[in-house]
């Protein structure tokens, strides 16, 4: 039940995201949330998520969290932040400083490919203790 709850908060926000960072702004000012930025804030979290459930698997080896489906999960969000990221870089035509979100862009593609490595390690461990 808590797995199909997850899930559905999760697809929710996937939902919602989108709509906000699409939204129309009303003039850049330093500090204020563009759609650029809050789509690269979104993919922080997505990533951020994703190798604190990997972390969490591989902490705790003999848990059911690191067993069970959490960290597919943590591969499926990581692979999630790091192509939002990308494509994210992709059709940005300004440069940095210009609000549209690139730098977050890039750290996110670095916490994703962390999450991701995590993810990764914590799987292995998996199939291998069963």
């Amino acid at each position: 039940m808590k797995i199909k709850l997850i899930s559905f908060i999760i697809l929710c926000t996937f939902l919602l995201v989108p709509t906000i960072a699409f939204a129309e702004g009303t003039g850049v000012s330093y500090g204020s949330i563009t759609p650029g930025r809050l789509l690269t804030f979104a993919a922080v979290l997505i990533g951020l998520s994703s190798a604190l459930v990997a972390g969490i698997a591989l902490a705790r080896p003999t848990n059911r969290f690191a067993t069970g489906q959490w960290p597919v999960l943590s591969i499926v969000l990581g692979l999630f932040c790091v192509l939002l990221s990308m494509f994210h870089l992709a059709v940005t035509p300004a440069g940095f400083g210009a609000g549209n979100g690139r730098a977050g862009a890039i750290i996110a593609i670095v916490i994703g490919l962390i999450g991701l490595v995590l993810a990764g390690m914590a799987w292995f461990r998996s199939l291998r203790d069963k």
